[in-house]
């Protein structure tokens, strides 16, 4: 089952990824009244590094340039702070 978390508070954005590979809309009804949605996927390089890209979301925090690279996990339970104010764990 895929899980994705979305957490906001005075910090920023923080979300929590499952390591289920794939493509998915995951939309925030139950955290963000407003519809909040991000499409994403996640995959795995040779190496064993998971890939996560931000294919579309209405997040703004989300559509700065720097997401339109992939954000690089090392290993399950890596914490990755691409910019100021959002973060992404992967479990």
């Amino acid at each position: 089952m895929n899980i994705l978390h979305i957490f906001k508070d005075e910090n920023g954005i923080r979300l929590v990824v499952s390591h289920q590979l794939g493509h998915f809309a995951v939309h925030f009804a139950d955290y963000a009244p407003e519809q909040e949605f991000i499409n994403y996927g996640l995959s795995q390089d040779k190496r064993g590094r998971y890939h996560l890209t931000i294919e579309k979301t209405n997040l703004t925090a989300l559509q700065a340039s720097v997401f339109d690279k992939d954000v690089i996990f090392g290993d399950l339970g890596d914490e990755v702070t691409p910019i100021n104010g959002v973060t992404f764990m992967l479990l």
